[in-house]
């Protein structure tokens, strides 16, 4: 039987990552022309709110459990890398992680987020 835990951080990062992508299909063209991304190939751009709805749905039913957990953990670490490396370069890209109404540079805030969810991405695995 499922830890308790381990199921309510699935369904909350789950329910977060689904927000995400959902927010960035709904803003359509508006997103993806405000977001600022040094780096990131257009095709991650296009693709990432398909994949961020579809692990998060998968999060959120625990199908596919430790992998939809450590997925959506891996791509919160690629987003915190990047996020510290264009902050080590004084680069302020912007940022709409929840569609276009949240555009605003990234900074420590997004990072801080960032390894939230990767921790109930790590509980949801191993719940």
């Amino acid at each position: 039987m499922p830890d308790a835990v381990g199921v309510i951080a699935a369904v909350v990062v789950g329910l977060i990552v689904v927000w995400a992508g959902a927010a960035k299909l709904l803003s359509g063209e508006s997103w993806r022309s405000t977001v600022d991304a040094p780096g990131v190939p257009k095709l991650v751009l296009l693709a990432l709110p398909f994949v961020e709805v579809a692990l998060g749905s998968l999060a959120v039913v625990r199908l596919w459990v430790p992998v939809v957990p450590v997925a959506i953990a891996g791509m919160l670490v690629l987003f915190t890398g990047w996020i510290l490396m264009m902050m080590g370069r004084d680069v302020a890209p912007t940022c709409a992680c929840f569609g276009s109404r949240s555009i605003q540079p990234v900074g420590w805030r997004h990072v801080a987020r960032n390894i939230g969810l990767i921790a109930l991405a790590a509980l949801a695995a191993v719940g």
